[in-house]
């Protein structure tokens, strides 16, 4: 979701009057927390007495020191003299297994994190991040929700409708253009016997709904790992909500700090009691895991650092341009990126508001800016946490997609230059429009991503067949099963419609099935709505709403792997693969309009046994239908006139082969060249010499 800009910490600073990290004092007025009440200045004759058995802790962070007391966050009785009544009424999430120790899970955040004054409140509603991350993606899990629920035809439209809560965006501003929507329901449960006893109904008062649809209780049982407030795979440590990102576990997720009442040889604790606004590179890997590429370990090995992969076959993926400047995740993905913006987004791209075009432009213009005109400004309070430079008003901000101001790209001069958060490295950013001939290509101008061209790689999930064994789960024992673990590969990327409405690279992955046992171990029926009998769920593929398949998926991403140097024209002109076709051998006929182009598949399997006319790889077939299908709104497989176009063009290639060709600057010119018979004597004349 390599990301994580996350900032929930920089609002203490002028909300407990404490000074700036830049050494200017907020000109606001002095607001306290709703529940803050350092016993340092209490007259109480009781004040709070956690230190006495906490005495050694680390200060959370300089925004919130000791002196600020422990209830303020923590909850819990300050003036008990036992730890069974001093943490009797702490806040936290009983139902994330960590015990009572964080306070930030988002099903208690509004208690800790979220008072008014803290991180909720605020008139500005761009310092209102615990309110923004409960709404987020990655506080949701909208996106996978919706996205699997669709595919399997559990829903007949690809907008978010359920998340792993309820939660309603209340504020009247509803960018529907953009994908928001206004609300999420808790997503319904398989059937009663899967309703938890002591599920959290009395939360929100919203009734209990049963779908009877599995992909509802794979969802719950096995895709909502991923979320915050979720706990780890096993072998690796984090906390939830808030504390996910915000606090540091090493690997063997023991404490080091200098609480006596923490046992360091106990699993399961924070590194220290202390906060980190930047989260490290290697925290966002630990979930999205598929574009790491440091380690040729075992494959899909899990560490508190990560999951390290072994790739198929032989090297390493080359890596990204700018992870190898020294960027991390935190330097392009903002704060709005990852904990929101306060809208409730169907998809996770949706919600990103970082393009190539932010930093680089496009080939005819230079990025968006805008001039800091004030302290209050969030480029300014954003960068009082990044200890090379601090922001200014009269700075001059790159914008992002969504219209809000990078806080660490600025236009200095003529020059656009990328700050890092983290240190005071500094890059000049090279512009598209520098290689204006090379980025005006007529079937190009408009019409592709700039890592359809730019992206190496694409990492390739090896995918799953679900299995659920009913007698399994009689037993209490874990029903799932997924098969056996593979390498994961990654290849040259496949082109698809993106969701932004241009060609982008696509995830190819194997079928989704599914398999469903009794418990004698029969594969149970698959029963339509009619009542007739249709197949047995035994490696059973879906269907979605639109038809296609929902077992075959199609989902355009940002690969991460992108290099200064684009891939060969051949690389998608005259790659059936890369169209989307499958695996096979493309046969370039007399014909230049590419129509009566042959096409062998290569793997045949599918189509001697008649469960197919196609590869088991295709996407598409040649006259352009689309087989697998697309979660995403506005996303499908290449259609027949793009298909078509781009092996009409391949014929041109053996011979005109570099970017800055003429002939592609007008193609209608030369197509009608082509047909000419001067075109002919030419090309003879050039084959001859060769």
């Amino acid at each position: 979701m390599n990301k994580f800009g996350l900032f929930i910490l920089m609002i203490a600073c002028t909300a407990i009057g404490l000074p700036a990290l830049d050494g200017t004092a907020s000109d606001k007025p002095v607001l306290q927390p709703a529940a803050w009440q350092p016993s340092f200045q209490s007259t109480a004759s009781d004040p709070e007495h956690c230190l006495q058995c906490h005495n050694g802790i680390e200060p959370a962070s300089a925004s919130h020191p000791l002196k600020m007391g422990c209830t303020a966050c923590h909850g819990g009785d300050a003036s008990a003299v036992t730890k069974e009544n001093a943490h009797a009424t702490l806040i936290h999430d009983a139902d994330a297994g960590t015990g009572k120790r964080n306070p930030s899970s988002l099903k208690v955040v509004h208690l800790s994190c979220g008072q008014a004054q803290c991180h909720s409140g605020f008139a500005d509603d761009s310092r209102n991040w615990a309110d923004h991350v409960r709404k987020s993606p990655m506080g949701t899990l909208a996106g996978m929700i919706a996205g699997l629920r669709f595919q399997w035809s559990g829903q007949t439209g690809k907008d978010a409708k359920f998340g792993i809560y309820a939660v309603d965006d209340a504020d009247g501003n509803t960018p529907k253009e953009k994908g928001a929507v206004e609300r999420l329901s808790r997503l319904p449960y398989f059937s009663k016997k899967t309703v938890p006893r002591h599920q959290p109904d009395a939360q929100d008062g919203e009734r209990v709904m049963l779908s009877n649809h599995f992909a509802d209780h794979l969802l719950r049982d096995r895709c909502f790992q991923c979320h915050l407030d979720a706990a780890p795979p096993e072998g690796v440590y984090r906390s939830q909500g808030c504390a996910a990102c915000h606090f540091a576990y090493n690997e063997q997720g023991l404490y080091e700090g200098n609480d006596p009442t923490i046992p360091k040889q106990e699993p399961g604790h924070a590194a220290t009691h202390t906060m980190t606004v930047l989260p490290p590179q290697t925290l966002c890997t630990q979930c999205h895991r598929q574009f790491e590429t440091e380690a040729p370990l075992a494959s899909a090995t899990f560490t508190a650092t990560g999951q390290q992969f072994r790739f198929a076959g032989t090297g390493q993926p080359v890596e990204d341009v700018h992870r190898k400047a020294g960027m991390e995740c935190i330097d392009c993905h903002t704060a709005f990126d990852v904990m929101g913006d306060g809208n409730i987004y169907s998809r996770q791209h949706q919600a990103v508001e970082v393009r190539c075009e932010t930093c680089h432009g496009t080939e005819t213009a230079y990025p968006e800016t805008a001039v800091i005109q004030e302290k209050t400004d969030p480029a300014v309070r954003l960068s009082r946490h990044y200890p090379g430079f601090q922001n200014k008003v009269g700075d001059e901000m790159v914008l992002t997609a969504h219209g809000n101001k990078m806080s660490n790209v600025k236009k200095i001069g003529k020059r656009f230059v990328f700050f890092s958060k983290r240190s005071d490295k500094q890059i000049a950013i090279p512009q598209a429009a520098w290689k204006r001939q090379t980025h005006t290509l007529s079937g190009h101008t408009n019409k592709l991503q700039c890592t359809s061209c730019h992206a190496q790689w694409v990492p390739q999930c090896q995918g799953c067949h679900i299995t659920y064994d009913a007698a399994a789960y009689a037993q209490g024992r874990n029903p799932w099963g997924s098969g056996p673990r593979q390498h994961t590969a990654w290849q040259a990327p496949r082109l698809m419609q993106g969701p932004r409405g241009k060609i982008a690279p696509f995830l190819e992955q194997p079928p989704r099935t599914l398999t469903v046992l009794d418990a004698q171990g029969h594969p149970l029926p698959v029963i339509n709505e009619e009542g007739d009998r249709e197949g047995d769920y035994k490696e059973w593929q879906f269907t979605n709403a639109l038809g296609y398949s929902g077992s075959n998926l199609v989902y355009a991403a940002q690969p991460h792997s992108v290099q200064k140097t684009v891939r060969s024209c051949a690389g998608c002109h005259l790659s059936p693969e890369t169209l989307g076709l499958g695996e096979g051998e493309l046969k370039l006929q007399g014909d230049a309009s590419g129509e009566d182009d042959e096409y062998n598949f290569l793997v045949l399997t599918d189509i001697k046994t008649l469960r197919s006319e196609l590869g088991p790889k295709a996407t598409v077939t040649l006259r352009g239908q689309p087989v697998a299908g697309s979660g995403q709104p506005g996303a499908r497989p290449l259609n027949q006139s793009e298909i078509l176009r781009m092996l009409r063009v391949g014929n041109c290639i053996p011979c005109h082969d570099a970017y800055d060709d003429p002939v592609y600057q007008n193609m209608s010119k030369s197509y009608q060249f082509e047909k000419q018979g001067r075109h002919r004597k030419l090309r003879e004349k050039i084959l001859k010499q060769r």
